[in-house]
């Protein structure tokens, strides 16, 4: 049985510009263009309408999000066919403390 690959670092994650972008902006969700369903400020953003405000392939927008949610720096909230963002405001801040005290 093949043991699962380690777990990437918050740090590691965020190293990329996309998803630290993207993480950024869902800081706004108005920042994205406008999604058919769910309340951006509710829900979270729908992956289109972070694709289409990125301006990444669709399997590309989906890896960097499964990224942010692997370190759990986002919740996601699916609906259906639907997967729906928005930051988890509690690690973003723990990380920073971390981070702070490291360095």
């Amino acid at each position: 049985m093949r043991a699962l690959p380690p777990k990437p670092s918050s740090h590691l994650v965020l190293s990329n510009e996309q998803r630290l972008d993207i993480l950024r902006k869902l800081k706004t969700p108005g920042s994205f263009p406008p999604q058919d369903e769910g309340d951006p400020l509710v829900d979270g953003v729908c992956v289109s309408s972070i694709q289409a405000g990125q301006g990444l392939a669709f399997s590309t927008t989906s890896k960097y999000l499964a990224d942010l949610a692997a370190v759990g720096l986002v919740h996601v909230k699916r609906a259906g066919k639907w997967s729906y963002y928005r930051r988890n405001e509690a690690a973003i801040q723990s990380l920073l403390q971390r981070t702070s005290k490291e360095l």
